[in-house]
């Protein structure tokens, strides 16, 4: 038994249906809201890879360069250093320093 008048009843079901219906709007706006924030997350950390990449390549660049320079100062001053001219030699891959180097040490 329903202690609600039939009028009542009727209201009260077109407010349901309407709340159900918002609700249902609200669902579908947050998963896209989401899905959105989500692509755009990765777009920016696929960016950032690229950048970092970059500024990677740059550091690494200049980190040899410094290693050259130390090496062939270092071995202008110690030449019969075996391993700095095979360092010069991995670092640039010019001959000559290969070839100092067996000069120094032919066994190895």
């Amino acid at each position: 038994m329903h202690l609600l008048p039939a009028r009542i009843k009727a209201s009260k079901n077109k407010v349901n249906i309407k709340n159900e219906i918002n609700f249902f709007y609200l669902c579908i706006f947050t998963i896209t809201i989401l899905f959105l924030s989500a692509f755009l997350f990765k777009l920016h950390q696929i960016n950032l890879r690229v950048l970092g990449l970059k500024t990677e390549n740059a550091v690494n660049e200049a980190e040899v360069s410094n290693q050259i320079n130390f090496w062939k100062g270092f071995v202008s001053q110690n030449p019969q250093y075996y391993e700095g001219w095979m360092e010069l030699y991995n670092l640039t891959g010019e001959t000559n320093y290969l070839n100092k180097a067996k000069e120094i040490d032919p066994n190895r």
